[in-house]
């Protein structure tokens, strides 16, 4: 699979940023809405923006003590990147997982930018029709897909969502073979973040009931 995106930078302020792949016109509405100095060129497909400093949120974790993003910047990418989920979903479009390498971090906005794991949606569930590339950060309903087509509830970004938190926080990968951690095995791994706002949001992203999941943050 070639890679999901191209980054340029054009002058010391100024980056062109170029993803490949279906419903990338999508994917570019999604940032415009939360990158204010970004500027969309239909000839070229491609996005302009103005940054001081843009990183991958990969390169970003590697230059981190143990590894791990502060709880003040995790906040930061979970409202970030709710936000492109929500937009996207009132497109008719819904992630089924993520990458770390995809996430972009402009100044200190945090964007997704592959359209690999971005499908439709019909009354909010994802259409699988051909076969997918597992994500790093997937989710039960999708790592057990074994029929096509078929459809799923598009929360099911919502466990992928929690686990990628779960990662930046605590260096911890909830999937590890072919199995993911059980609810109990969950609640050991993020005790440490308990009576954080983190704590509760990831929670509701991991709930084991796919139709109780939810993206809230109080």
């Amino acid at each position: 699979m070639s890679k999901s995106y191209e980054l340029t930078q054009m002058n010391h302020f100024t980056y062109t940023l170029k993803i490949h792949g279906d419903n990338s016109i999508h994917l570019y509405n999604s940032i415009n809405k939360i990158v204010k100095t970004s500027q969309f060129d239909y000839e070229t497909n491609t996005i302009y923006f103005s940054a001081e400093n843009v990183t991958s949120l990969k390169k970003r974790i590697l230059t981190q003590k143990h590894k791990c993003l502060s709880h003040g910047t995790c906040i930061k990418l979970i409202d970030d990147l709710t936000k492109q989920i929500i937009y996207l979903r009132s497109l008719g479009y819904g992630f089924y997982g993520f990458d770390i390498d995809d996430i972009l971090i402009i100044d200190d906005i945090f964007i997704f930018c592959n359209t690999h794991y971005l499908l439709p949606l019909d009354n909010d569930a994802i259409i699988f029709c051909s076969e997918i590339k597992q994500p790093y950060f997937s989710n039960p309903e999708v790592f057990k897909l074994t029929t096509l087509p078929t459809e799923i509830n598009y929360k099911c970004c919502y466990y992928s969502f929690g686990s990628l938190i779960v990662f930046c926080l605590l260096h911890i990968y909830l999937l590890v073979g072919n199995e993911f951690k059980t609810p109990e095995e969950i609640d050991k791994i993020i005790y440490p973040l308990f009576n954080t706002k983190i704590y509760w949001f990831i929670k509701r992203c991991l709930e084991d009931d796919i139709n109780r999941r939810r993206l809230l943050l109080i």
